[in-house]
């Protein structure tokens, strides 16, 4: 049978990949930076676009020229990749001057004019034609009009040089040709240094220093970066890339839209950005909450904490006004995950491995207007994002078939127990492994985790210094596109576009919602860290503290499913890769306020997405009726807590047994004994009361057991007698 994991990012990978115009910012260090403490504006410049509308790609490299951006084929790269109708920013200046050839060889003449100089360079003794400064950018200008893209030039950011008060302006140099560059070429220009020198005087020489990377006078450090984006997002307002940003005088994320539902008693947050220093006012069932936005116009408020209900209408007044209908006040869980939680109701064209059992019958079933569900789109970023596309859906026969099903039955599940409304804020995706999830810093904070960013590091520097993939796969997206986009899609060779890498999800998919008032979270993932499973408990357990710091640093509850049952049923027991997974998830039990959905009895040995996930849903409500909501009932079924030998035979006691324990189905199995030598054997198990006893002839002085210790233990059959099965368990370290 084909991989399950390879057939989803085939599925993936053909999605329509130009259903959206791109811009491409070209330029040097002062653009894009991965020196530490230092930021350009480019990366803070994606999050001023509307996600919905425009894809923003990055494409500025430290160290570069407008000549040696040509040389070293970095704009070859962008060319394959160029659209009709997209865009491309450009700046450059800061690295064109001195010597034209020495052991750089990346100035280019001063000026705009079409002399040249024929060179053979220090660097490599290739010989090359350099041009002037200006010669590049009609270039870039003249080549991005070739594809029915459009060009927008940006003067060089000022240096942090004062005299008499005044900052360092270029206006008779870089910034002068660059003005003069686009109109010979017939490109928008923003004075983008004559913009910054302005503000940056307004700021006075202190402040503005607090701009930049310490004593560095060229590079800003983060607060600089957004600075001067958010002067450079407002001069693009009126170029032709102005309707792609995302509104000046009143944003909110999508997340807060028609039908969202909001936390129950407790105040909700909302943010957003509008004119500097204007009042915000949102109000909702007869309360109100207000705000002043700070000089850079974001603004954040509480909204009042209100009682399950609704509906109710949303209104925020800044500096225009924004209403929201249809707006429930009950329970609100995050869901994330990969395959198995993106995994939907209904098989879908876009999710074609999904369906649940009987999944027809649930979609007609599925009439309960009280339920909704936010779905956050597929969204990989190398930088925290300020919104995600996504809309809030009220749960019907029309729309179910959408929903992550475990989400959906989850959700079910509790609006049917506690009788109120339920929002589930969905932001899954396949294949994808829990580095992906986390923050930069908090994964920065963890020690053991180092040797997972030195990895995606490394790539990212080949995939950075080596232009000709992104070119090869723009040429190849060209084809494929030209075929009618049949087939499998080419692979982006960008480490930011890959799944499995660190943060690049946590920047697409979750600092967008954070910090959306929620109660708690699940989590259904695991199986793409199988190859690193030894660092799965400090993976498991930086995500929880990561989002429980995001969402205002409260200890939320967080129910996670333990990985089902796959691959063929092995005859002997012996060790699996999936059962010592499964115990690396359980060690997060070891946090506050969690809980594990048991799911060894309903996996599929040909396919990692099980069917069933009406009864994983089922499992994590439980958990939470009886964790979050004090509902006095059994959670889950029985786990170890003791084991002790006696007599040749090993006695295992256990928590929540519920009602007794259970052997479903006959004999009790899948049970293993061994000595000191490790040699496991199958053995013989009976239940005692809350006791069960272990033992075999072939081992008289047993150490230890084994309880579903295996990929597939098919046959076992211990629960507790509320119908839950046992958690897989070894007593050997």
């Amino acid at each position: 049978m084909r991989n399950p994991i390879r057939l989803l990012a085939a599925c993936l990978l053909m999605v329509p990949a130009w259903a959206k115009p791109t811009l491409f910012i070209i330029g040097d260090s002062t653009v894009r930076n991965q020196t530490s403490g230092q930021q350009g504006w480019g990366d803070p410049l994606v999050a001023h676009f509307d996600p919905a509308k425009i894809d923003v790609v990055n494409r500025a490299i430290g160290g570069r020229s407008s000549r040696t951006f040509l040389t070293e084929g970095r704009w070859d790269a962008v060319m394959a990749n160029l659209k009709a109708g997209d865009f491309v920013v450009m700046q450059f200046g800061h690295n064109d001057g001195g010597k034209l050839n020495d052991e750089r060889c990346r100035a280019s003449i001063k000026g705009t004019g079409d002399e040249s100089e024929d060179i053979t360079r220090q660097t490599d003794g290739k010989p090359e034609t350099v041009h002037s400064y200006g010669w590049y950018l009609r270039k870039y200008i003249s080549d991005t009009k070739s594809k029915g893209a459009t060009p927008i030039v940006a003067s060089l950011i000022p240096r942090n040089l004062w005299t008499d008060g005044k900052i360092g302006r270029a206006g008779d140099s870089y910034a002068g040709w660059a003005r003069e560059s686009a109109k010979q070429g017939g490109a928008a220009f923003i004075p983008f240094n004559a913009l910054l020198a302005d503000r940056y005087e307004e700021l006075g020489r202190e402040k503005t220093g607090l701009l930049f990377a310490g004593s560095d006078h060229t590079h800003t450090g983060p607060p600089g970066a957004e600075f001067n984006a958010s002067v450079l997002a407002g001069a693009l307002r009126s170029t032709a890339i102005g309707p792609y940003l995302l509104p000046a005088d009143l944003w909110l994320p999508r997340i807060f839209s028609d039908h969202m539902v909001l936390q129950r008693d407790r105040g909700n947050p909302l943010w957003g950005t509008t004119v500097p220093g204007t009042g915000v006012t949102a109000s909702i069932a007869g309360k109100t909450a207000v705000t002043r936005a700070d000089d850079n116009g974001h603004f954040r408020l509480d909204l009042p904490a209100l009682p399950a209900g609704g509906p109710h209408e949303l209104v925020v007044k800044a500096a225009t006004n924004r209403t929201f209908k249809d707006v429930l006040v009950g329970e609100v869980w995050l869901c994330s995950g990969q395959s198995n939680m993106d995994f939907t109701v209904a098989r879908t064209e876009k999710r074609y491995f999904s369906g649940t059992t009987d999944w027809e019958r649930e979609v007609a079933d599925a009439n309960h207007p009280r339920l909704r569900m936010f779905t956050a789109a597929w969204t990989l970023r190398e930088d925290p994002q300020r919104d995600v596309e996504g809309e809030w859906q009220v749960c019907s026969p029309a729309t179910a078939g959408d929903f992550s099903a475990v989400a959906y039955f989850f959700g079910r599940d509790l609006k049917q127990q506690l009788d109120v409304p339920v929002g589930l804020v969905t932001c899954a995706y396949g294949a994808s492994t829990a580095e992906a999830w986390i923050s930069k810093e908090k994964l920065a904070s963890v020690p053991e985790l180092k040797p997972l960013r030195d990895a995606f590091w490394k790539k990212f520097i080949t995939y950075r210094d080596h232009p000709k993939s992104f070119e090869d796969y723009g040429k190849a997206l060209a084809k494929w596109t030209a075929r009618g986009n049949k087939g499998r899609a080419p692979r982006h060779p960008d480490p930011m576009q890959d799944q499995h890498n660190p943060s690049v999800l946590y920047n697409g998919m979750i600092a967008p919602v954070a910090p959306y008032g929620i109660r708690g979270a699940i989590w259904y993932q695991g199986e793409s860290n199988g190859g690193s499973r030894q660092l799965y408990p400090a993976l498991q357990k930086a995500l929880i503290e990561d989002w429980r710091e995001r969402w205002s640093g409260e200890a939320f509850p967080f129910y996670f499913v333990q990985l089902a049952a796959h691959h063929d049923p092995k005859p002997e027991p012996g060790n699996s890769s999936l059962a010592s997974m499964r115990e690396a998830q359980a060690t997060s039990l070891e946090l506050p306020a969690t809980g594990m959905a048991v799911t060894i009895d309903i996996g599929d040995a040909k396919d990692v997405h099980p069917r069933n996930k009406q009864d994983v849903g089922a499992r994590l409500a439980r958990l939470a009726l009886h964790g979050t909501y004090r509902r006095d009932l059994v959670p889950c079924g029985p786990m170890i807590k003791m084991s002790e030998i006696e007599d040749g035979m090993i006695l295992l006691h256990f928590d929540h047994v519920g009602g007794g324990l259970v052997a479903k189905d006959g004999p009790l199995q899948q049970f293993a004994i061994a000595g000191e030598d490790r040699k496991f054997v199958w053995a013989d198990a009976t239940i005692e009361g809350d006791t069960i006893v272990v033992s075999s002839p072939a081992v008289q002085r047993p150490a230890y057991v084994r309880y579903a210790w295996a990929d597939n233990p098919v046959g076992a059959n211990l629960f507790n007698a509320e119908g839950l099965p046992a958690a897989p368990f070894r007593t050997d370290p």
